[in-house]
């Protein structure tokens, strides 16, 4: 260490027999417990021996100096003392000395004169303390072991009671280890002492840790040989000694009969060595402090027992605070015989007030016993019927399992061959499409190189020339089936170019026979009861018959549709009303749902209430429109006049027969989306009317294509109105008035002579709605550009001629001017 703190040098206490009061009593003590300390013995030369393992490989830089643990050699002299002491003794002395009781543990008595330690030995009577006990037991490797050196240091205390009766004096390492037991179940709060558990030869730590706390100077002891001094505390008690001292007496008090050992004496020296210890521990300044502490805690404690004793009346006499509470009062008023009765009389009154409901309860059990009784015969008379109605369930609930599980697997291959002839008939339109477009575009360069009446030097291609040799000969094919029909007014570019090639008519026809012959395929491995829709209606006639309040409560006419709708489709596959004219009530299914709704109701008020009376709307709805609505956005062409009239008439056909169908459904709406949709289609990319001066438009080739174009622009025209009261007026008014008739046909208009203009303003006052031209409200306004040319043209005509008077009539006849 790099500095060190000189420790007082150690006093050793002569005790003092004046203080006593049995002379012979404490000349015993004196001889048993009192060392004399002889003469001191020359040291033995010790020879030095390497104490570590490695020792003899000491280098030069080493020193030869040798790793020893320092101990006091005052320790080692007392030891040696007292072992010659105690085998000098005489046999006979000890067995006298061994009739007194020697106390558990040997109290030193605390000298306040200090004495020095010379070199020479010291005659007087001496108590060992501390350190000096603790190595007194001590045997180093150097030194021969004594008698006593198979002894260990903290012993069981019974030894001590052993050695004891055997007449021997115990030593200081036994005694120093019955004082840390004592000690240490002082600290625990118990009123015994543990039996050690520890073996003889665990070290000197580990007992420490089990036997208790030394005191502060026991390890200062160790550093310190013949320097070693002892600090002298008397006077000192605290507060919590005396609270503990008083605990032990106590304890001590009730177990004097069951001690064998114990007596005042030995309790009394007990205490005086614990109140020594303590004052060793304590200053005088904690002492004052504690006493003070004490002394305030004791007159507060007495302040408050005096507070309590005069608080005790006013408590005793004060009201509860809680009248309603539990504790048993004493009656404040006596009772005589008469209120007891009434008392009594009111008791049993409210018992039987009470026994009303309970007795009410009763009766109506007893009444209810014929009627259960009666219901029970009726259910035991309707076993057989029930038992029908169930076995009826069952079958019925089987039939229904199998036939979606059959139509779950048949649907993947229907939407196969919807999808099939979609295609067929979108790929015909996309292609009559593309070449109505071409031809209008070849026809538009044709006439522009001859604009002005010179000769063409443009030379067309081959696939120019293949194409305007197909498109003459498909109008005269067209001219010669008009003159067979005997069709005498025609306007070139009223009709549809729709005729294809034989060769792609021939492959249509036979793809769509193919799939035909699918379709009747479809259902050819499944049982006849699940093949016909009218076997499906059949067992759900039978239900509706039976049990119709059941068949209410499984809301069979909302599933129904869903059920059926598979065997509509299939039977609708190539249905196709663009080109013909078979109409939905002549078909199979309408039929059957027909009869199915009408069987059971003989007029019409039982049809009312009839809950599959919205069964075919419903169908109509979930199924006929959605495959109208695949027609619209594949096969539908706005340009065909025929095509538009057979959609017109048969989406007017549902709007007006089935009034449940309304703008509200959703499949409606998708409808009339797509016919927008491909009208809007047909406006943008069909309509070209070429513009020129009035010279120009007169020569042979460009007057040709303008007249076809104008009256294909009118011909779009009438088929956009043909949707009036079925599209919204807003959305016509749109796609006919202001795209089509404003921004094409009268800009054209205004370069005719007016008796070919009025012709022109006639037509297309003939596709004109008559609503929109009773000239009220109900005209729209983007119509007035369209009113004053008429005005204009009528105004500027020649009257004087015939035919130009007879256009003029038949113009003021449509549009009454």
């Amino acid at each position: 260490m790099a500095m060190q703190f000189k420790k007082p040098k150690r006093n050793l206490r002569v005790r003092d027999s004046d203080g006593l009061q049995d002379n012979e009593n404490e000349e015993k003590m004196d001889v048993d417990t009192v060392l004399k300390m002889p003469k001191p013995q020359k040291e033995k030369t010790i020879k030095k021996v390497n104490t570590l393992s490695f020792g003899d490989e000491l280098n030069e830089c080493d020193d030869g100096e040798e790793f020893k643990v320092k101990k006091s050699s005052y320790s080692k002299k007392i030891k040696k003392q007292m072992n010659k002491e105690k085998m000098g003794r005489d046999k006979v002395e000890n067995g006298k000395k061994s009739k007194a009781i020697i106390p558990d543990t040997m109290k030193p008595i605390i000298n306040e004169k200090q004495t020095h330690f010379n070199s020479k030995p010291v005659e007087k009577e001496i108590m060992l303390t501390g350190r000096a006990a603790e190595m007194a037991g001590y045997v180093s490797s150097d030194e021969e072991p004594d008698l006593y050196s198979s002894s260990h240091r903290f012993s069981n205390p019974d030894q001590v009671k052993i050695i004891l009766k055997k007449g021997q004096i115990p030593d200081a390492a036994l005694i120093h280890a019955a004082r840390k037991r004592r000690q240490q179940a002082r600290d625990l709060g118990e009123d015994f002492i543990p039996i050690s558990s520890q073996s003889h030869n665990e070290s000197k730590v580990d007992n420490e840790q089990i036997t208790g706390r030394r005191l502060t100077r026991e390890e200062d002891e160790l550093e310190d040989s013949d320097d070693d001094g002892i600090i002298v505390m008397s006077g000192i008690v605290s507060q919590a000694e005396d609270r503990k001292k008083s605990l032990h007496t106590s304890m001590g008090g009730d177990h004097t009969n069951n001690s064998e050992y114990e007596d005042p004496d030995e309790l009394d020296e007990d205490n005086d060595w614990e109140t020594q210890q303590i004052r060793k521990a304590v200053t005088g300044s904690q002492l004052a402090a504690a006493q003070q502490e004490s002394a305030g805690m004791s007159v507060l404690y007495n302040n408050m027992v005096i507070q309590e004793q005069a608080m005790m009346p006013i408590l005793m006499n004060q009201t509860p605070r809680f009248p309603d509470s539990y504790a048993p009062q004493a009656p404040m008023t006596t009772m005589d015989i008469d209120d007891i009765i009434n008392k009594s009389k009111e008791i049993v009154n409210e018992k039987k007030k009470n026994q009303i409901p309970d007795q009410k309860y009763y009766e109506d059990l007893i009444n209810e016993i014929p009627e259960i009784k009666s219901r029970i015969e009726i259910l035991r008379n309707n076993v057989p019927e029930l038992d029908d109605c169930f076995q009826f369930y069952q079958d019925l609930r089987g039939y229904v399992t199998d036939l979606v599980e059959c139509l779950d697997e048949k649907i993947p291959s229907l939407v196969g061959l919807e999808q099939r002839i979609s295609k067929m008939y979108e790929k015909r339109r996309t292609d009559l499409v593309a070449r109505r477009r071409q031809d209008v575009r070849d026809q538009a360069e044709e006439s522009s190189t001859n604009k002005l009446g010179t000769s063409s030097t443009h030379t067309r291609s081959e696939e120019q020339q293949r194409r305007a040799a197909e498109r003459e000969g498909r109008r005269i094919r067209r001219m010669r089936m008009r003159e067979i029909k005997a069709i005498s007014k025609h306007a070139d570019g009223m009709s549809s170019d729709e005729e294809v090639p034989e060769t792609d008519a021939s492959a249509f026809r036979n793809q769509l026979e193919v799939i035909k012959s699918d379709s009747h395929l479809l259902l050819d491995d499944v049982l006849e009861e699940f093949a016909s829709v009218d076997l499906v209606l059949k067992h759900m006639l039978e239900w509706k018959k039976k049990y119709l309040e059941s068949y209410i409560e499984a809301y069979v006419n909302v599933c129904l549709p869903k059920l059926v709708g598979p065997f509509v489709r299939i039977e609708m596959l190539t249905w196709n009303p663009l080109e013909d004219d078979l109409k939905l009530e002549d078909m199979f299914w309408y039929k059957s749902m027909q009869k199915y709704t009408m069987k059971g109701n003989n007029n019409i008020e039982q049809l009312t209430k009839d809950v599959d009376l919205e069964l075919i709307p419903k169908i109509i709805e979930k199924v006929v429109l959605i495959k109208i609505d695949q027609m619209v956005t594949s096969q539908w062409d706005p340009l065909s006049s025929k095509q538009t009239k057979h959609i017109c008439s048969i989406v007017k056909h549902i709007l007006d027969v089935y009034p449940t169908i309304d703008p509200d459904s959703k499949l409606l709406m998708m409808l009339m989306t797509n016919i927008v949709d491909r009208i809007r289609d047909a406006v943008d990319y069909d309509v070209f009317i070429p513009i020129s001066t009035r010279q120009v438009m007169n020569t042979g080739r460009m007057n040709v294509f303008f007249q076809r174009q104008f009256n294909m622009a009118v011909k779009l025209l009438g088929n956009i109105l043909s949707w009036h009261r079925i599209i919204e007026d807003v959305v016509l008014i749109d796609l006919a008035i202001n795209q089509i008739l404003n921004r094409y046909l009268l800009t054209s208009v205004r370069t005719l002579q007016p008796l070919e203009a009025i012709l022109k303003i006639t037509m297309i006052a003939r596709m004109l709605p008559s609503s929109w031209l009773s000239y009220g409200n109900t005209t729209p306004k983007e119509l007035t550009p369209f009113l004053n040319q008429s005005k204009l043209v009528s105004m500027e005509i020649d009257k004087s001629h015939p035919q130009a008077k007879l256009a003029l009539d038949k113009l003021n006849e449509i549009l009454r001017l």
